[in-house]
């Protein structure tokens, strides 16, 4: 077919004054093409916080490294604080649904007029079953007896499940629940998390704080949905099949140039969808990123049974199908600014061998050494991590990966260890270390940071003066200091002393002093001759919810009356405050305590004190201002919550090539609705609407659709879409006591049948009991 003006788009415009003899043409400037693509994709309990960090500094870091000044990010949660500002004068309907739903507005991400950016947020997460919700007539563990006109139960205006954890304003949790995390990929195609006695004690009485709750959770299989959507999106991508205009221009989508950017369980997310790209016979991505990733190459007490061994396979094996044929289309020159296809994608002062940048000050320019980043996979490590510092996790994004590791299972008859850095530096694997401790790098007492992208060498994790654990000792009070300690002791595994890494990421010009705090409110760090000190920081609008859904979280009581009726009780004082309310302006939880003073004043008829919690919005209000509500920095995301870490870092470290998708709004906009899994009926609209909609295969279409019907109704896409049989590059090795416990159960399980046919025909023989079946 002939192509007609449909295969045409306005690439800029401007207007200009008509006159006579004007002097000059009137100059329109043309947006240059993207450099490549970026997919960022959170970890659990995630909806995306730090995405607006990591693209500012891409954005910066690329124009800088690529010699042009036009890439902008998008902007995040403007609609949210919209709707915080214009409630102060009035609440509004549309305000009161957005200020309900931060989960979904907090972080949302719009794409205004100026935005032109390489970033492709992927977003997912966990849906309820409707069986699983919290209901009047299914209240699982549920106390609250609050509802909403639907009969869904209600915790201080959260729905939660039936096992008490907390849902959203969707039946949803972005990034599934932080209990059923994993530290490999076989344990994502199993049963969900199961607190065992010790941990119900600790979630019932709240000692882990308002905001931490594992209770049983669902199968783990929304994981392996999200690596087959991230799949599906990277290969939606690179087979869509190009207009012959475009393909005379020399666009064709099969050479996109890819780096996925994941975080924590997004890494091992990442990793599946790469091998369920390669059993489909498709190329992976370009280059992976992985920051505080949980994976782990030993075996760990975590429920999943699996050998250190069978980890580490698994990583090689992956990152091997990434980086051994790496992509050599379109070739780096063709960026250049004097090349015929560069269409505006490296400026003057970038070449295929080298590109020039200010420092830091903006006074002084530094040349630096391009390099072509395909085919390779980055790790981010920081060893004061202290989520997947946990030993129930022990993951690299903590420890990074030594040279060797202690052998088991199939590799324990060879040897005492098995090569990890040693066998995946030559991979193409390479790990930077991102830590905040201050050394005295040149012997004069004078304790500084340690930089990130200094020449690769063989680097100390801890110095002899360095603490062992993750964690620091201390959020700088002394019953935090004693906590500190005792919960490094018990809960974080530890580093040698002079424990060595290989750090291979290239050398950068300049190296970047990381920025590890941001966001905190108090800020932390390392004092030479002290304790570490962990920063605080302010719960976010979508953590303050997930405290008030806990229902075993302790909140402010306030006084309401005083009476000396021993009779007395709350519900008249509880129906008459709450009355007209809406459902965050009342108080479901109620009291009635004896004041000590009136008793020993009065011990026949003490005064006894009426009672109610604080309202979920007076809550909100002084969690924002009260410093008792702050949380100590886990530096899980410490990173990426500086722009400048992105920015000198990130930025020359993701691949650059082509992206001629995101340079066609169409895609553009069809790719982004793809990347987020929150499909309600609008967005589904949105996405059929969109005109390159009919150009995408029938099976993706209703792959989309399967997507939209489980976040709409928690119906979980068929086998055809989310295969329940792992992928060729998975490998799943259990440990010898799960092997022996598993062949334990099958022993049990024939024993059990061989009693029930004993018990149902005797000891008749077969011919006896097959007699009278047709032959």
């Amino acid at each position: 077919m002939a192509d007609d003006s449909s295969g045409y788009r306005v690439h800029a415009q401007g207007a200009g004054v008509t006159m006579t003899d004007r002097p000059d043409a009137r100059n329109v400037p043309l947006p240059g093409n993207l450099p490549g693509i970026v997919i960022f994709i959170h970890g659990v309990n995630d909806t995306g916080a730090v995405y607006s960090f990591v693209e500012q500094g891409l954005c910066q870091g690329l124009n800088e490294r690529l010699s042009r000044a036009d890439l902008k990010p998008g902007s995040y949660g403007d609609q949210y604080r919209r709707a915080k500002a214009q409630s102060r004068n009035g609440a509004t309907a549309r305000n009161n649904e957005v200020l309900s739903d931060p989960d979904t507005y907090l972080y949302r991400r719009t794409v205004g007029d100026a935005t032109h950016s390489m970033f492709l947020p992927f977003y997912w997460g966990l849906r309820a079953d409707n069986k699983d919700i919290a209901k009047i007539h299914n209240a699982g563990i549920v106390s609250s007896t609050s509802q909403d006109e639907n009969h869904n139960l209600m915790t201080r205006g959260q729905y939660q499940d039936v096992y008490g954890n907390r849902l959203d304003a969707h039946f949803a949790k972005a990034g599934g629940f932080f209990a059923n995390a994993t530290n490999n990929i076989p344990q994502m195609y199993g049963e969900g998390f199961k607190p065992d006695w010790v941990t119900r004690r600790v979630m019932h009485n709240a000692l882990g704080g308002n905001t931490l709750y594992a209770g049983q959770a669902p199968q783990r299989r929304y994981f392996v949905l999200a690596a087959a959507r991230l799949a599906r999106l990277i290969m939606t991508i690179r087979t869509i099949q190009p207009s012959a205009l475009a393909l005379a221009a020399g666009m064709n989508p099969e050479h996109e140039t890819i780096t996925v950017m994941g975080h924590s369980q997004g890494t091992i997310i990442t990793l599946l969808a790469q091998a369920m790209l390669k059993q489909k016979g498709q190329r992976c991505v370009d280059c992976i990123i992985m920051v505080d990733t949980p994976y782990s190459f030993h075996a760990t007490d975590d429920g999943s049974n699996q050998t250190g061994h069978g980890k580490l396979k698994t990583m090689i094996d992956i990152t091997n199908a990434v980086t051994s044929q790496p992509h050599t289309i379109p070739d780096l020159a063709e960026l250049m600014i004097n090349a015929d296809k560069s269409h505006g994608r490296a400026g003057k002062d970038w070449s295929k061998a080298n590109g020039k940048r200010l420092d830091k000050g903006g006074k002084n320019w530094i040349t630096f050494d391009e390099r072509d980043n395909r085919g390779k996979v980055y790790l981010y490590f920081c060893p004061e991590d202290t989520v997947v510092g946990l030993k129930k996790v022990q993951g690299i994004g903590t420890f990074g990966v030594p040279d060797q590791v202690p052998a088991d299972g199939a590799a324990a008859r060879q040897g005492k260890t098995m090569p990890a850095m040693t066998a995946l530096a030559p991979k193409r694997f390479f790990q930077r270390m991102w830590t905040r401790m201050e050394r005295d790098h040149n012997g004069d007492g004078k304790f500084r940071k340690v930089p990130v992208g200094t020449a690769p060498a063989r680097v100390p994790v801890r110095d002899a003066y360095e603490r062992l654990s993750p964690g620091p000792d201390t959020d700088g009070s002394m019953v935090g200091t004693a906590l500190g300690m005792g919960t490094n002791a018990a809960l974080q595994s530890s580093f040698s002393r002079n424990d060595i890494r290989f750090i291979n990421g290239e050398e950068l010009k300049p190296p970047c002093v990381p920025d590890m705090y941001g966001g905190e409110i108090q800020k932390g760090g390392p004092r030479p001759g002290h304790a570490d000190v962990a920063g605080l920081m302010t719960p976010d609008d979508v953590t303050k919810d997930v405290g008030l859904g806990n229902q075993y979280a302790s909140f402010k009581w306030v006084d309401v009356d005083t009476t000396r009726n021993p009779f007395a009780g709350t519900d008249s004082y509880k129906a008459a405050f709450n009355r007209g309310k809406d459902v965050d302006d009342q108080s479901q939880n109620w009291r009635i305590t004896t004041s000590l003073s009136s008793t020993l004043l009065t011990p026949a008829l003490p005064q006894r004190v009426v009672q109610r919690e604080e309202t979920p919005n007076e809550a909100r209000a002084r969690m924002e201002k009260d410093p008792a509500a702050r949380e100590a920095n886990n530096y899980h995301s410490g990173l990426l919550h500086s722009a400048e870490n992105h920015r000198w870092v990130t930025a020359m470290d993701v691949a650059i090539g082509q992206a001629v998708t995101l340079d066609d709004p169409a895609w553009r906009e069809l790719l982004t609705l793809m990347a987020d899994w929150k499909m309600d009926a609008a967005t589904m609209a949105k996405i059929q609407r969109n005109a390159a909609y009919s150009r995408l295969d029938t099976d993706t279409r209703n792959f989309i659709k399967a997507v939209s019907d489980y976040y709409q109704n928690g119906s979980f896409p068929a086998e055809h879409f989310v295969s329940s049989t792992m992928p060729p590059l998975v490998t799943s090795e259990l440990t010898p006591s799960a092997v022996a416990a598993q062949k334990k159960a099958e022993e049990e399980y024939w024993r059990q049948e061989s009693q029930k046919a004993q018990a149902m025909y005797g000891n008749k023989t077969m011919g006896e009991i097959f007699q009278g079946f047709p032959r």
